[in-house]
């Protein structure tokens, strides 16, 4: 079985941005939209791809989206990061694992992918002491994850192992322009 049989990412895209005061995943990367940058990367490792958003940026994400194979989401109720994952979750068929990839986290390298594609339990990447994104949830944590409330935390649903990677970016987080500089030079190293 090839490692990303069954396993589908679902990129958490349907935040309001209001820290930065404008959508995250349609931050310009270059060549890219950040939801084109992060769909693109995924499907370069063969994963299917879902990206949960919100009616107001339908519309800009499809556009951004058309040159990937993504299939995007529209939740009734985008309060809730869980509830987001959970429709997310809805879309897929049968999935075996889920790689959960909120769209303000977008400093993981391709290998830490494949080092949490390798893994059978929920797992997140860890460094420096830190755990990071993406997560993968197993097929036996799905359950427990779908059977939840909407606004039920993550981690008060499954235990979470942490695997030690070497990725300085991990930890990359974009909540304001500050944060902007750190995005474009992680883009320019990953493109260089």
């Amino acid at each position: 079985m090839h490692i990303t049989e069954n396993t589908v990412a679902i990129v958490l895209a349907a935040g309001k941005s209001e820290r930065l005061g404008e959508p995250k995943a349609l931050l310009n990367c270059g060549k890219y939209s950040l939801i084109e940058f992060i769909v693109k990367r995924l499907e370069s490792l063969a994963i299917k791809v879902i990206v949960v958003t919100n009616l107001s940026l339908e519309k800009a994400i499809l556009e951004s989206l058309k040159s990937t194979k993504a299939v995007l989401v529209i939740p009734d109720d985008v309060e809730n990061r869980t509830g987001n994952l959970i429709a997310g979750i809805d879309n897929c068929e049968d999935p075996q694992r889920i790689l959960v990839v909120p769209v303000d986290r977008p400093g993981w390298s391709l290998d830490t992918i494949k080092i949490l594609l390798e893994m059978n339990e929920t797992s997140c990447p860890e460094y420096n002491g830190k755990g990071g994104h993406p997560l993968l949830i197993c097929k036996k944590d799905l359950d427990s994850l779908t059977k939840s409330a909407k606004d039920t935390p993550l981690n008060s649903i499954f235990n979470t192992i942490k695997i030690k990677v070497d990725d300085p970016n991990l930890h990359l987080n974009i909540d304001s322009q500050e944060d902007l500089v750190l995005l474009k030079k992680f883009i320019d190293d990953f493109e260089s």
